[in-house]
C-alpha cells in the first residue's frame, strides 16, 4: 500500500530527475514551441515538491488537491495546467484514502491522462505528452494483469513512455504552436512527451 509518505517520497524523486534536465527540457521546447518549458516545469515540481514536504495530514486526496492547486499558481503555462489537472482527477479519485492498493495504483496513469485529454482537447497522434502517456498506460495495465507486479508494470511503461517519445521524431503536430512550424518542428522529439519519459523513469 502507498500512504501520503510514500507519495511525498516520489514527488522528491521527480522533482530531481525534471531538474537535472531544466535545461534539456527548454531546448527541446525552443525547437517546436516557445522554449518556456523548462522554466515552467522548474516552477511547477518545485511548487509540487514544497507543497508536498510541509502537508502533514494522512488523507491523499486532500494532499494531492494542493498539490494541484499549487501547480497551477507557480506554473499557469500550458503544460502547467495540464498537469494541474491530471493531478486534480487524481485528488478526486483518492479523496477520503489513507492509502492506495496496488490495483488502485495502477489506475492513475490512466486517470491523469483522460484529465490532459479532456482539459487540453488533443488525443494520440497530435504529438503532445499524450503521445508518450497513453502508451505508459497501457503498458501499465497489460503488464499489472498479466503480473502483478507493481514495479515491472511501472518499468515497462517507462519503457514504452520512451520508445513513444522518440517516435514523435517526424511526426507533425497538430495541435499548439509547433503545428504552425511544419516540418521545422516535425523533426524534433516532442519535449512533452519527453518530459513524460522523464517523469516515468523517476516513479519507477
Amino acid at each position: 500500500m502507498f500512504t501520503v509518505e510514500d507519495i511525498k517520497t516520489l514527488i522528491a524523486k521527480v522533482y530531481t530527475s525534471v531538474n537535472e534536465n531544466i535545461d534539456y527540457l527548454g531546448e527541446l521546447d525552443g525547437k517546436s514551441g516557445d522554449g518556456d518549458l523548462g522554466i515552467s516545469m522548474e516552477a511547477a515540481f518545485k511548487a509540487l515538491y514544497n507543497t508536498s514536504k510541509v502537508f502533514d495530514g494522512t488523507d491523499i486526496g486532500v494532499m494531492l488537491l494542493k498539490l494541484a492547486k499549487d501547480c497551477n499558481k507557480a506554473a499557469p503555462s500550458t503544460m502547467g495546467t495540464l498537469i494541474a489537472s491530471g493531478i486534480m482527477a487524481l485528488a478526486k479519485f483518492s479523496k477520503g484514502m489513507s492509502t492506495l492498493k496496488k490495483d488502485e495504483i495502477v489506475k492513475l496513469p490512466r486517470i491523469f491522462a483522460e484529465a490532459i485529454m479532456s482539459r487540453g482537447k488533443a488525443k494520440l497522434g497530435d504529438k503532445t505528452i499524450l503521445d508518450a502517456l497513453l502508451p505508459l498506460c497501457d503498458a501499465v495495465e497489460t503488464t499489472y494483469a498479466q503480473t502483478s507486479d507493481l514495479k515491472k508494470s511501472f518499468q515497462h511503461g517507462a519503457e514504452a513512455a520512451e520508445k513513444a517519445a522518440e517516435a514523435t521524431r517526424g511526426m507533425r503536430a497538430k495541435i499548439g504552436r509547433a503545428k504552425w512550424l511544419g516540418e521545422r518542428a516535425a523533426e524534433h522529439t516532442d519535449a512533452g512527451a519527453v518530459l513524460c519519459t522523464i517523469i516515468a523513469k523517476a516513479l519507477v
